[in-house]
């Protein structure tokens, strides 16, 4: 729960939380009475209890006001981060935060010989328009490469501690260089006062530099408008701020990337800033706005507009990508298998796909296979099984990950570190509720950067699949998944059996999966999964062990085919390969294992 969040839940307690923080005031109509943040006596602040403004306090005696949050911090003299803790505490607030993986490792950066900020440097900064006082309180250094170059150090300093430093090359702008192994994170953190409850953020650290300077507390990404891995760092640290100035470039990768970052921290409490048609703050700066123009900007930031309202023009730039992609359009993962991409089938953002099958003809197999080939295209994922234990799920991943059927524990300790930033679990090898599916999947998707989540299988959830009201039951779980998987610009991945037939003979239609039509209905696309259940592997034989059909693709070229596969039953894996070898999707050498990627 942000700061936003906790302040609107205190502004519903009220009453239970003032007479917690200031018990020497009293009650007076719709306001609390008291003379002042430390208990004083007298009525000159007041806070009021009820109605639209109810939380909101001022002291009339030093001209102080705020919310609940903000007087938390006052009262007992505590950073927000501090009173945000205190406050959860009090309340019976926990945050939850199912999805944490080990924490990962980052080096420091050496120590390199550099000046104070030198002519060059100085110069270079003066003719941006920051001033001395600007330049070092931002610790600028100038830095000379063994091969002459000189660079200006920019130090990415947080609690105390240098995190990472830029070098940008003054003489070359593409030159620009980070610590190799550094942690992703903000600039600017060692000058944002732990009581801030705004802040902005730069595309760039000139523009955060400018923004300090113009008196607005500003931090900067390290690696532009499109890369946010500082999010997965800082995201915690962002948690005690309740308006969020997202100050990128007036360009298109800047309005991508700030909607981007606005999806992951949280709408309600981002606005976009423009500073008067120009492109950046710096440039603003330069062109003679003063401090009261960068004000107005701010004030007249916007906040996101709600999905559901949007002009057509708004989406040309997509279609654009659609009949003419650059070398920079996303591409979405394909479906592979055994290294070899299947380009027929794309699994596109904001989409639910359904995958069916006979029981024990492999369908949550090859479910995990699918994950492993898109997280060998970059994706990250997310599972749910009802039906398998984490560590059960665990041995079948490793087992098609090497292509073998028992790893070696130095083999598996290589997989660990691969699978570690790549797929989470959601732990509970039981039912478990629709709702707190998504509340776990949006929270993967906006800390982790989760784009691929599996629910196996449906009826491993709360959702009713046969009786009296089993039909809205299921209708309502559609709409709730298709909801998450759009406005998070996510895939869904959901299994669903199909209803016992006289036989196993053939494969299941969409006609056949159990439960009421919706399921496929409101599915974007259906996979049915069949095995000719053969009863042990024959090097000779060619004829397929098992079959993958597309049986519906909403918004794809191709809407029906049909995938012939082989089963290599030690591995654990699907193959179009003949020979039924298995691939290896993580090699390891354990002579040299840092030379495996």
């Amino acid at each position: 729960m942000n700061a936003k969040e906790l302040s609107i839940f205190m502004a519903d307690h009220a009453s239970t939380i003032v007479e917690h923080l200031l018990p020497q005031g009293k009650k007076a109509g719709k306001e609390w009475k008291v003379g002042g943040v430390n208990g004083e006596a007298g009525g000159s602040m007041s806070v009021c209890l009820s109605g639209v403004k109810r939380g909101v306090w001022k002291d009339f005696a030093t001209g102080d006001s705020g919310d609940l949050l903000s007087l938390w911090a006052q009262c007992r003299a505590m950073s927000i981060a501090e009173a945000m803790r205190a406050a959860k505490q009090f309340l019976g607030i926990r945050d939850d935060v199912p999805l944490r993986p080990e924490p990962k490792t980052y080096k420091r950066p050496k120590r390199v010989e550099k000046k104070q900020c030198g002519e060059f440097v100085s110069e270079w900064l003066s003719g941006r328009g920051l001033t001395d006082a600007t330049i070092a309180a931002f610790q600028v250094a100038e830095y000379v490469s063994r091969d002459d170059k000189t660079f200006a150090q920019l130090p990415f300093i947080r609690d105390g501690e240098t995190i990472n430093s830029k070098y940008r090359n003054l003489s070359e702008k593409r030159d620009m260089r980070q610590e190799p192994g550094a942690e992703p994170c903000l600039f600017g953190w060692h000058l944002i006062k732990p009581t801030a409850r705004i802040v902005a953020i730069a595309e760039g650290e000139i523009d955060a530099m400018t923004l300090h300077q113009m008196g607005i507390p500003a931090l900067s990404g390290n690696a532009g408008a499109g890369n946010h891995q500082w999010i997965d760092n800082d995201f915690e640290r962002l948690e005690r701020f309740s308006e969020i100035l997202l100050c990128y470039d007036n360009d298109e990768a800047g309005v991508k990337g700030a909607r981007e970052v606005a999806n992951r921290l949280g709408l309600e409490r981002c606005r976009v800033v423009i500073f008067d048609g120009v492109k950046d703050a710096n440039e603003y700066l330069l062109n003679g706005a003063t401090t009261e123009d960068f004000q107005r900007c701010i004030a007249a930031g916007r906040a996101f507009d709600p999905e559901e309202l949007r002009s057509m023009a708004d989406f040309w730039g997509e279609l654009k990508e659609l009949f003419h992609p650059t070398a920079d359009t996303p591409e979405n993962p394909v479906l592979s298998f055994g290294g070899r991409k299947e380009f027929w089938f794309e699994f596109r953002t904001g989409e639910v796909t359904v995958w069916t099958g006979y029981n024990g003809h492999g369908k949550s197999l090859m479910l995990s296979q699918v994950m492993i080939g898109l997280m060998d295209q970059g994706e990250r994922a997310c599972v749910f099984s009802g039906e398998m234990t984490p560590k059960r799920q665990c041995e079948r991943m490793a087992k098609q990950l090497g292509g073998n059927e028992r790893p070696a524990p130095a083999y598996l300790d290589h997989m660990q570190r691969w699978v570690r930033d790549r797929i989470w679990l959601f732990n509970l090898s039981d039912k478990a509720s629709i709702d707190r599916l998504i509340e776990v999947f949006s929270y993967g998707f906006k800390r982790y950067g989760i784009r691929h989540f599996v629910i196996d299988s449906l009826m491993m959830t709360d959702v009713q699949m046969d009786g009296p009201g089993s039909m809205s039951s299921q209708k309502d779980a559609m709409r709730k998944l298709a909801n998450f998987a759009r406005s998070h610009d996510v895939h869904l991945h959901l299994v669903a059996h199909p209803r016992k037939g006289q036989n196993e003979d053939r494969i299941p239609g969409k006609q056949d999966v159990s439960g009421a039509g919706v399921l496929t209905d409101a599915a974007d696309n259906v996979f049915a999964v069949w095995s000719a259940q053969k009863e042990q592997e024959d090097p000779e034989d060619t004829e397929p062990d098992a079959f993958l059909q597309l049986q519906k693709q909403r918004n794809g070229e191709e809407q029906h085919r049909s995938l012939a596969l082989f089963i290599n039953r030690k591995a654990q894996q699907f193959t179009t390969n003949r020979r039924r070898l298995p691939h290896i999707y993580v090699p390891f050498n354990q002579n040299a294992p840092e030379l495996i990627a």
